[in-house]
């Protein structure tokens, strides 16, 4: 079979192309959100919708290897990302297939302990897991998540709505994920055994926005609000595509916690660095008008959520993305995680 590869051609062109092979779903008067967001919206009734997901974790790629990662984590971790998606639209998730794809040689106890971690996460958020599927693979082993949740229609966040003026918010911190990688992927530099598993557990067992997903959906004060997957550098670049804007991030601004900086120190590397390009921190990625940042701050934190720092404003996009450092402003650089690549 000759031609273009998928590593030739990169992910989101792949997912592009693929995209264009389905048509278009706009002339359904049941869609609300298609192709192109966190997760799509279905409409049902009463004013309700449905958002649906669904998102693969493979071994090897998006956690270690069996043997070098906990089930459990393996488990919590292929929920948790599906749970993030569906919050990134203001919803709150329900009802959940799973499926495992499964080596012969995969222990047994190895496979209870990913459905501990499914069970752990499921009750925390209220989904009931339905059922789902188990074929043998050659490997690797994957565990592949079907989501449902719900959001009533006029609550539903999307992508495409930031407009120029526009601050730019993210919850908790950011790049706490990457050096937990970091750690766990052959580094020599030796912590404290508390910065490693505060890291590593924000790499394997990330912890989704739900509850704030949603008191910010109801506030109404949002424009746009998207979950930071493949690193904020990135994800920033979709969200300004997908409302057809620029922005302006204050590097001065970034939220990182007193524990990456410490471990970074260690290692030699800049905390911002991982803030920036590290991905998987399944933190929220919020715009709203100038004057209601306070507002939507007030109404996080009294729902008891993580901090919301305002980390940037959203500019015409002929004005282009950008980073604002000490030292002037320059183009932001894109470095996000991009599966095919070289």
């Amino acid at each position: 079979m000759n031609g273009e590869t998928a590593r030739e051609i990169g992910e989101f062109a792949l997912i592009e192309r693929l995209r264009n092979k389905l048509g278009s779903v706009g002339n359904s008067a049941d869609v609300i959100v298609g192709n192109g967001d966190d997760a799509a919206v279905i409409r049902a009734e009463d004013g309700k919708c449905w958002v649906v997901t669904c998102d693969a974790q493979v071994s090897g790629v998006h956690f270690p290897s069996v043997g070098d990662v906990s089930g459990f984590a393996a488990g919590y971790k292929s929920l948790a990302v599906n749970v993030s998606d569906v919050a990134a639209m203001g919803g709150r998730p329900r009802f959940a297939l799973i499926s495992l794809g499964i080596p012969e040689e995969t222990p047994v106890s190895f496979l209870d302990d990913v459905y501990g971690g499914v069970r752990a996460l499921s009750e925390q958020y209220d989904i009931l897991v339905l059922g789902g599927n188990v074929t043998r693979t050659s490997g690797p082993l994957f565990v592949d998540v079907f989501l449902v949740g719900e959001v009533m229609e006029e609550k539903v966040l999307r992508r495409s709505g930031a407009r120029a003026g526009d601050r730019i918010l993210v919850t908790g911190y950011l790049g706490d994920a990457a050096a937990g990688l970091h750690l766990f992927s052959g580094s020599q530099v030796r912590v404290r055994e508390d910065l490693y598993a505060s890291l590593t557990r924000a790499q394997l067992e990330p912890q989704p926005r739900v509850a704030e997903a949603v008191v910010i959906a109801e506030s109404g004060l949002a424009t746009s609000m998207m979950d930071i997957s493949d690193g904020l550098a990135g994800d920033i670049r979709h969200l300004c595509e997908a409302s057809g804007v620029g922005v302006l991030l204050w590097e001065s601004e970034l939220p990182v916690s007193g524990t990456l900086s410490e471990v970074a120190s260690l290692a030699a590397k800049k905390p911002l660095e991982w803030a920036l390009h590290g991905g998987e921190d399944y933190e929220l990625l919020v715009t709203t008008p100038a004057e209601s940042v306070r507002a939507l701050q007030k109404v996080v934190r009294q729902s008891r959520g993580a901090p919301l720092t305002p980390i940037g404003e959203i500019l015409p996009a002929s004005q282009g993305i950008s980073l604002k450092r000490a030292d002037g402003i320059f183009a932001l650089k894109n470095l996000a995680w991009e599966h095919f690549s070289a």
